[in-house]
């Protein structure tokens, strides 16, 4: 791996989460204030696969933070998962006579034929398994989590759990005034993936 990187690419992958944006634009003007050069990567790694991949200056993530999604776009890549995780990505490259792991390779020529030294990702534990990929075949790697669900390891919040909080206990408040209105008992279920924190902590907050 190179000592001293001076190109890095951002990506957004899976689902998106209520602050992907400021994350993008910490990394874009931390990395140009200390003379990095950003590509940003669009629609996640199917996006690095087409190299849709565009230079990244300071005004491109002006007026960004308070806005929902990614501006980068995302997008699921099934080709792009480890085949014992995803066994439907197997069969994809099965029929189409590919390796599995061709896709991955590519994925790090196409990162040093754009001369990126590294990539940040934004994203949840499938972005995290393509983050892996990239690292073994010779790409920096830095993971953002960014799930609303909670569900990755040694971090205490991820990017956009906080905000899918608020938001239920929002909704809940509402839902429980007609409830009382109507003498009714509501069932409210939440997303969470594997993980039940958000149900946890809105149950306890409201």
């Amino acid at each position: 791996m190179s000592k001293e990187i001076k190109c890095i690419g951002v990506l957004t992958s899976g689902g998106d989460a209520p602050g992907m944006n400021a994350a993008i634009r910490a990394v874009v003007r931390k990395a140009i204030s200390n003379g990095v050069t950003v590509k940003g990567i669009k629609r996640g790694y199917a996006g690095l696969l087409n190299e849709e991949i565009v230079d990244m200056q300071k005004q491109n993530v002006s007026d960004i933070i308070q806005r929902g999604g990614t501006i980068l776009g995302t997008a699921r890549c099934l080709e792009f998962k480890d085949p014992e995780v995803q066994a439907h990505a197997a069969d994809i490259c099965r029929k189409h006579g590919i390796k599995h792991e061709e896709y991955q390779k590519k994925g790090a020529e196409i990162c040093r034929k754009h001369g990126i030294d590294g990539i940040v990702v934004i994203g949840g534990d499938g972005s995290y398994r393509g983050a892996q990929a990239l690292a073994r075949n010779g790409i920096n790697t830095i993971g953002l989590p960014g799930t609303i669900d909670l569900d990755i390891a040694c971090t205490e919040y991820t990017i956009g759990f906080d905000t899918a909080i608020n938001t239920a206990m929002e909704a809940i408040d509402k839902v429980r005034d007609t409830s009382s209105s109507h003498e009714r008992c509501s069932i409210i279920e939440v997303m969470g993936r594997n993980a039940g924190y958000i149900a946890l902590w809105t149950g306890v907050a409201n």
